[in-house]
């Protein structure tokens, strides 16, 4: 067994494991003022509100005001934060996907974690690259929670996925006047600001109006002196209505229209190290490193670009619309209907490289856009019927409805981009690809331009129902059946230059155009049956068998024979225990052990086209085991301290892993995967560890309430790239520490304060590798050095 540095300190604090964000704890009403309670936390794990201890589920919780404790602002914060959940921000912030007990999202395959916002799926993005499907920009402000659930939810949520969720559940408008106005300021000129009203306009129609709006400039320092000074900045502003109607006492209509709009820098990637034992390394690579070396342009966060105008832009925009009829109070009829456009901008030097040959600078790789060719314009329609109900005498709860999905292209959208090539990159965004003026230097580069779109239509019925066969013993079973379809069509045309004088550059002097149309189609039923033991209370046992599906796709940047793949498959097998005690030292202690069987995974293979074009396919090649342990906790300790753990082990293992033979469209030279048989999963750290401790200041309560919150957040080594691919494939482990100090209704008043610092011991990491080593070089994205700021609230009403 592998020694990792911190199991004495694990097996210190496992009694107390639980998630960061299950039961708050407030003191007893009662004459009995020592007298502690757990303040029940309620969720919508099974699409009905139900108290978190009572759902056969491995969740972790937030509500809003933990979710400002840990400085949670993004998708990248939330996975930092919960043991489980890990985040690719390959293409930056604005387009984070999730990754749950080692089920990640590949390029161009559709999410393994579905991620949700007031019961609606997230716009789906581009095939082309990853966009979409995850939490934008704006998402994490004005939050009843957020819930993380692990393990597939293939029967109750709208899209099938094998990871698990994430729900995001905002405020819904109250019977209350409220508003608050928040200021905050922080290091990298960091500057944030909120603003939210409810207004109970009458009796039975109430609106919540909400904003919120962040800069800060890039820690990522553009030491090329082309652009602009700095990379992984933030810009955004996000825009929330919400209003509900009653229309009678059994009919409620309740409408969220939210925007966004982000636009900063882009996230290049950063050279790491080069392979002088291929001709890419010692002779463009490495003379690369040493000209930023002997300039002190070596710093961990300094980056190279050599794209005049990058850009990295998002606009989302989601109106939901739910209808809830109360028939009778056996009976709940549910309609959700959703409208949501996704439209982004990417271009950036992606590997971050200055590689110079012959007297001028080489492109090996960038993510480009043409001036009239977005990376992402899509649009996604969601309908969805759901009947709930019970029995007379309450023993069966039942749910079933009608699921319906489309999302297709407003406009063609793709790439213009460029590839061991010497090009005037400022022509390389030209709408007419005439005006393009390149090198062929090495003759075997080119400009690649690939309008297109897919389309995805999802289809489903499903039904699930718990039936108490005692008063402590219940049985669930749940079916769904699922018909997915996916079209798309690549209008591909691949640039050829001429070999010209260094330093010159010409027009295309030949090109070669293919039209592809990949479809692929899938029918799968998907299931689960459990039961659950609940002897107390406050003490439940599960356990559950269930059948978890991810839809193939089509790969619009695919040759032909790897443009299309399957659906992969997981049964899943989980027993758990939830226990919540009270008394003096109130806790809850939740844990669940879980073994996956992965069947026809869905695996990213790369690849040269026989025109000299590296890409991306996907192929169902893979068959693997992943088996674990989630254990949550946390205890009160007298009335001013809360100690609480999160932690998972995760066993991951490739068994086998047969790649298919290269069609004749592809070459085969040195394919690349992320993983291989007898490795472990990518991105899926076997420890992950956060341990937090609430101290609630002892101060009189005439100057208010101060609480302070230190968390120490433990990641370990983890494998990027299978490591025939890449000889740096494992990523390093690291530590971080947050701390947040919060003063509220400061002597009274309506004012709170606090300040805040994220990755307090500045630790160097990274999040992300590239696997390119056999190509000559290795490129990672970087985590987030030391942050912190602070920030002034003022509050009107009840909130």
């Amino acid at each position: 067994m592998k020694t990792w540095p911190y199991q004495s300190l694990l097996l210190a604090t496992t009694a107390l494991s639980s998630t960061l964000s299950l039961p708050t704890y407030a003191q007893s009403s009662s004459s009995q003022a020592d007298s502690l309670i757990l303040e029940e936390i309620v969720v919508t794990a099974r699409r009905r509100e139900e108290s978190a201890q009572d759902v056969a589920i491995s969740m972790t919780v937030f509500n809003q005001d933990q979710l400002d404790k840990a400085n949670i602002v993004n998708a990248g914060d939330l996975a930092t934060v919960t043991p489980s959940l890990q985040a690719n921000n390959r293409f930056g912030g604005d387009n984070t996907t999730f990754a749950i007990r080692g089920f990640s999202q590949e390029l161009r395959t559709t999410a393994s974690v579905g991620v949700y916002f007031a019961e609606v799926i997230a716009p789906r993005g581009a095939n082309s690259q990853q966009s979409g499907d995850g939490a934008g920009p704006g998402d994490f402000f004005d939050l009843a929670n957020v819930q993380v659930l692990k393990g597939p939810s293939g029967t109750l949520f709208g899209r099938n996925t094998t990871g698990g969720a994430v729900l995001l559940t905002p405020q819904k408008p109250t019977d209350e006047f409220e508003f608050y106005v928040e200021g905050s300021s922080g290091n990298y000129d960091m500057y944030r600001q909120q603003a939210v009203v409810n207004l109970p306009i009458s009796d039975n129609f109430k609106v919540r109006l909400g904003v919120d709006n962040q800069t800060r400039d890039g820690y990522l320092n553009n030491i090329s002196g082309i652009g602009p000074k700095d990379f992984g900045d933030v810009d955004y502003t996000a825009y929330r209505a919400s209003a509900v109607w009653d229309i009678t006492n059994s009919l409620e209509n309740y409408t969220i229209v939210r925007y966004s709009d982000s636009e900063n820098n882009g996230y290049p990637g950063s050279v790491i190290a080069c392979n002088n034992d291929q001709v890419l390394g010692f002779l463009l690579c490495q003379p690369d490193l040493d000209r930023r070396a002997a300039a002190g342009n070596d710093d961990f966060y300094d980056v190279y670009n050599f794209v005049p105008e990058p850009i990295s832009a998002q606009k989302t925009l989601q109106a939901i619309n739910t209808t809830s009829w109360e028939v009778n109070d056996n009976l709940l009829v549910k309609n959700i209907l959703a409208y949501s456009t996704l439209e982004t901008k990417q271009r950036s030097s992606i590997y971050g490289t200055d590689w110079q040959f012959a007297g001028a600078s080489l492109i090996f790789q960038m993510v480009g856009m043409a001036d009239n060719l977005a990376t992402t314009d899509q649009e996604t329609y969601v309908e969805e019927i759901q009947l709930q109900g019970t029995n007379t005498d309450k023993t069966l709860t039942w749910q079933a409805g009608l699921y319906y999905e489309n999302s297709k292209p407003r406009d063609d959208y793709g790439a213009q981009s460029g590839a061991i090539i010497a090009c005037d990159v400022a022509t390389l965004s030209s709408s007419d690809p005439a005006d393009i003026r390149c090198n062929n230097l090495f003759g075997i580069g080119s400009v690649q331009r690939t309008p297109g779109g897919a389309e995805y239509t999802n289809q489903a019925v499903y039904a699930q129902a718990t039936y108490n066969m005692t008063e402590t013993l219940a049985l669930t079973a749940g079916l769904r059946y699922t018909d997915d379809k996916t079209t798309g069509y690549a209008n591909e045309t691949i640039y050829h230059f001429p070999t010209v004088a260094p330093g010159t550059f010409a027009a295309s002097d030949g090109s070669i155009s293919e039209t592809r149309t990949p479809e692929t189609s899938s029918e799968e039923p998907t299931w689960l049956l459990g039961l659950d033991y609940k002897p107390t209370d406050d003490t439940l046992l599960y356990g559950k068998y269930s059948r978890g599906y991810r839809q193939g796709s089509v790969n619009i940047g695919g040759t032909v024979g790897l443009d299309t793949h399957g659906p992969e498959k997981v049964d899943t097998f989980e027993v758990g225990s939830k226990f919540a005690f009270r008394g003096s030292l109130p806790a809850t202690l939740n844990v669940a052990a879980f073994y996956n069987d992965f069947q026809d995974q869905q695996i990213q293979y790369g690849y040269f086209k026989t025109t000299g074009v590296g890409t991306t396919a996907i192929v169902n090649a893979g068959s693997s085991t992943i088996w674990g342990v989630e254990m949550d906790g946390r205890v009160q300790l007298g009335e001013q301290f809360v100690l609480s753990a999160s932690y998972a082990y995760l066993n991951t293992n490739v068994d086998k892993l047969d790649l298919p033979d290269f069609p004749a469209s592809a070459v085969a030279s040195q394919p690349s995967t992320t993983t291989a048989e007898g490795e472990p999963l990518s991105y899926a750290p076997e420890n992950k560890l956060v341990l937090t401790a609430d101290w609630l200041v002892p101060v009189s309560s005439d100057l208010g309430d101060m609480d302070l919150s230190v968390s120490y957040i433990f990641t370990d080594e983890m494998q990027a790239a299978s490591e025939e691919t890449s000889v740096l494939a494992t990523l390093p482990s690291y530590e971080l520490v947050n701390i947040n100090f919060a003063w509220n209704s400061i002597f009274g008043s309506s004012f709170d304060v606090s300040a805040f610092v994220n990755n307090a011991t500045d630790e160097e990491y990274v999040t992300f590798l590239t696997g390119n080593w056999n190509n000559g070089f290795e490129i990672g994205q970087l985590g987030q050095p030391r942050m912190y700021g602070a920030k002034v609230r003022y509050n009107f009403g009840a909130n």
